[in-house]
């Protein structure tokens, strides 16, 4: 039995005409005109234009066109079938679902400890370090400042504190008068704020490690701080300790000689 691209070609072929020929009077490509007449139409997104094209190819030669369309539906329809019996069925493999399955269940663990060793300290306080602990170099000092009990251990930590000269120390021309002086110096980088009694700002920028800055304490400048616990309070040169805890955020605290912590 004749396919439809066979009997198309016949008839072609039997008025002696070109696929060319065919191509200029219907105004169809000739890759369609052949593949109609080699049967390699697939029943895709364009087989609606295909069937369109067949249509006017078939009047043109004048065939039985509603005959030729049928039997171009049920031969594409055959060939459909015919893909479907030789598909070979895909047979799962159990094997790679236990190694998947094993894979999965590896990440999970390390993904769960990994999140209770470093993430869930269980710490609902918000008293935390927002930068690094001060460095080991000073911390005999800070300890010293923090324990001190009398005027002679004061004395013996402050022959062990060097305070340099820094960038950031006040422009403040000090008269022989002045006796009390408030230096602030920084154990590590922290951000911090000082506005005088009209609430104007002095200062209010990122501090690095080991700079300072110095004011009259008759001021009572209000310091506003992101890390008090880095804040190294010193009176005339006499080291009083920290201004607060590690991760306490300080606001509008004012300093008083006698300060002490």
């Amino acid at each position: 039995m004749k396919t439809v691209g066979q009997i198309l070609s016949f008839e072609r072929n039997s008025k002696n005409l070109s696929i060319i020929d065919i191509s200029i009077e219907l105004k169809i490509s000739k890759r369609i005109i052949f593949d109609l007449e080699n049967d390699k139409i697939k029943n895709n997104e364009d087989i609606i234009f295909n069937i369109g094209h067949l249509r006017s190819y078939s009047n043109f030669l004048e065939l039985d066109t509603d005959t030729i369309i049928k039997k171009f539906k049920d031969q594409i329809s055959f060939n459909i079938k015919e893909e479907k019996n030789n598909i070979t069925p895909i047979v799962e493999n159990n094997f790679f679902k236990i190694e998947k399955f094993f894979a999965a269940s590896i990440i999970m663990v390390v993904f769960t400890s990994f999140y209770f060793l470093f993430v869930d300290q269980n710490d609902n306080e918000i008293n935390f370090a927002l930068i690094p602990d001060i460095p080991e170099s000073l911390e005999p000092i800070v300890e010293k400042a923090n324990t001190f009990d009398t005027k002679s251990e004061s004395n013996d930590v402050n022959k062990n504190v060097l305070i340099n000269n820094s960038s950031a120390i006040a422009s403040i021309e000090f008269d022989e008068d002045i006796t009390t002086v408030a230096t602030l110096k920084m154990l590590n980088p922290t951000w911090l704020q000082l506005r005088d009694e009209a609430d104007n700002i002095v200062l209010s920028k990122l501090m690095d490690k080991d700079e300072e800055f110095s004011y009259e304490i008759k001021l009572n400048y209000n310091i506003t701080a992101g890390n008090a616990g880095n804040i190294l309070v010193l009176i005339d040169g006499e080291v009083r300790g920290k201004i607060g805890k590690y991760g306490d955020i300080l606001d509008s605290f004012i300093l008083y000689k006698d300060f002490t912590n």
